[in-house]
């Protein structure tokens, strides 16, 4: 096989691995993706190079794209906002799953999903109903009407 070819091969399995746990946004597999697709070119255009070349080109280019690459990525990735407590209570959010104060379901709140009881003594929440949050236990949001 080839300097190329394995490169090539290496490039897709970084970058397939980075797509399918992409929710971590780690982007180091397709960092290191990169550098194997750059030695993988200089590799064909090159055929004569060195093992020894082809992977040092690999490591080099790898460390270029993620010092470029990282600091744009980190910039781009949205931070999440910190949520108190506090600031939850009073809110509207929408049922998802069935709540109530025997078994816990699943709400939406400022664009997430959490789960959710009820106020003890309050009426059950179906889906698609609103939901007003009047405390926060953990990361459990406790609803009533």
């Amino acid at each position: 096989m080839t300097p190329a070819i394995l490169f090539l091969l290496i490039a897709v399995i970084f970058i397939a691995t980075e797509l399918l746990i992409m929710q971590f946004s780690i982007f180091w597999f397709f960092i290191m993706g990169l550098g194997a697709l750059a030695a993988s070119l200089v590799a064909w255009l090159f055929p004569g190079l060195s093992w020894t070349v082809v992977t040092g080109l690999f490591v080099v280019m790898s460390a270029v794209s993620a010092g470029v690459l990282l600091p744009i990525l980190k910039r781009w990735q949205a931070k999440p906002a910190v949520v108190a407590g506090h600031d939850a209570i009073g809110q509207r959010a929408e049922v998802l799953q069935p709540v109530s104060s025997a078994r816990n379901g699943r709400v939406m709140w400022s664009g997430t999903e959490w789960s959710a009881r009820t106020v003890s003594g309050e009426a059950d929440f179906q889906v698609g109903e609103t939901a007003i949050i009047r405390e926060v236990d953990g990361i459990t949001l406790i609803v009533g009407h």
